[in-house]
């Protein structure tokens, strides 16, 4: 197990904060250990996880650009636990926005630089099972920092046409990653995320997608629901915000398609949705 997945995107407004946070949770529900790194300057994420409890934004510059010693630094300055069992978290700051060009910088004297935050990342990944990543939209320095620190990506897209171009300059940066810096990056898939099922748009775009990125679309769609809106209203994720939705089943299913839940596991989920399995929201 042990494995960082990151949802990268170079467009924004494609859901990719929600993907992430109900994958977590449904992870963390099924028994695994979970650490969430929120890279967004938005925050969305930390808003979501660390509601009312007491953390201070970390000093990001140092995760990214420096070799860390030991873990015990990583506990003691960057990792809170979050307000949901299973799950820690690294909080993330406004302070991003400016160490995207405090990376550039010092990429310009030593191009490992972008590799610092997997290998400081490392000296944790062996207390996790997960590891997930929500980065900033857009190709920046560091959205490029986040990516050499996954063992997977994950895309949420949006049925338009927009999204393409961000998915096509999305697979041609880390195959360019890959080669420069040996980094073994597995592109796990891009999935619609917040589309209604039914219109003749999604299904339009989404036989489009399956005829040109076969190979790369997974066969799990999340649906559009007002029930997404009212969770994050609340700051909670969709398994404790309602058990048995549509939408809540989608992410359950495309963890379960991503095959990064086992048996054992699964009976675990199911038993957390049981009391409430024939209630429906």
């Amino acid at each position: 197990m042990n494995k960082v997945i990151g949802f990268i995107t170079e467009k924004g407004g494609v859901s990719k904060t929600m993907s992430s946070v109900n994958l977590a949770h449904i992870l963390a529900v099924s028994g695994y250990r979970v650490l969430f790194l929120d890279m967004d300057a938005q925050m969305n994420a930390t808003d979501m996880l660390m509601m009312g409890t007491e953390y201070e934004c970390p000093d990001h510059l140092n995760l990214l650009c420096s070799k860390m010693e030991d873990k015990a630094e990583l506990y003691a300055e960057y990792i809170y636990e979050s307000n949901f069992d299973s799950i820690d978290c690294v909080p993330g700051s406004a302070a991003l926005k400016e160490v995207i060009y405090s990376i550039h910088s010092a990429s310009q004297s030593d191009f490992s630089v972008f590799t610092c935050m997997r290998r400081n990342i490392g000296l944790v990944k062996g207390d996790y099972d997960y590891i997930i990543i929500d980065t900033n939209p857009g190709d920046t320095t560091l959205t490029r920092c986040a990516i050499c620190a996954c063992d997977g990506i994950l895309s949420p897209i949006k049925a338009d046409n927009f999204s393409f171009s961000g998915v096509t300059g999305l697979l041609q940066t880390i195959i360019d990653l890959k080669q420069l810096y040996n980094v073994p990056i597995e592109f796990m898939g891009m999935f619609f995320a917040d589309v209604n099922l039914n219109s003749s748009g999604y299904k339009r775009v989404k036989a489009w997608y399956e005829e040109n990125y076969r190979d790369y679309i997974l066969p799990v769609s999340i649906r559009h629901s007002v029930q997404v809106s009212d969770s994050t209203l609340r700051y909670l994720p969709l398994l404790i915000a309602c058990k048995r939705h549509g939408t809540t089943d989608d992410y359950i299913n495309l963890a379960k398609t991503l095959n990064l839940i086992d048996e054992a596991h699964d009976k675990r989920l199911e038993q957390y949705l049981a009391p409430r399995k024939a209630k429906h929201c």
